[in-house]
């Protein structure tokens, strides 16, 4: 007679692959909770398309903040309106953000401003102007309310200044 063989039934080690997905899953939420992005749109100035565009809507309101090495001017175009020199080493952007709320009383619609920038500014007084273009932090109407935050001129175009 042929005899049965018994076969033992092998378990699947499964510790060790356990153990790496244990780690894997930590390494992955902590990386993913240190990690930060922020993006910036940006708008590129349009090329002219001719005498029909300028005919085709009366003079619009220009705001133009032009960052320099001295300090921040603010322009409608054609002229400097108002002029703010550096605190110490850094931009007096809490005087320009409240400055543009001012503009952003008279032009409500308004939602375009030009930032023109100098040579050799760096990077960081660049987005720190550029924050305070779209964005000014005022008090609330209460004496314990805390801070609001008002968009002033989200679509911010970036340009070489003159």
């Amino acid at each position: 007679m042929l005899k049965r063989k018994h076969h033992e039934s092998e378990e699947l080690e499964l510790t060790t692959l356990l153990n790496i997905l244990v780690v894997l899953v930590s390494f992955l939420l902590l990386s993913a909770a240190f990690s930060k992005i922020t993006i910036q749109e940006l708008n590129m100035p349009a090329q002219a398309s001719g005498p029909a565009e300028a005919a085709q809507s009366a003079a619009p309101v220009v705001i133009e903040v032009m960052l320099r090495k001295d300090g921040l001017e603010i322009g409608n175009g054609k002229d400097v309106t108002d002029r703010l020199p550096k605190v110490g080493d850094r931009y007096d952007t809490a005087a320009l953000s409240q400055k543009l709320k001012l503009l952003k009383d008279q032009n409500p619609g308004k939602r375009d401003a030009i930032l023109l920038v100098e040579p050799d500014i760096g990077y960081a007084a660049m987005i720190g102007v550029m924050d305070a273009l779209k964005f000014v932090e005022v008090k609330g109407p209460h004496e314990n309310s805390q801070h609001m935050r008002i968009t002033l001129f989200p679509n911010v175009t970036v340009g070489d200044a003159p």
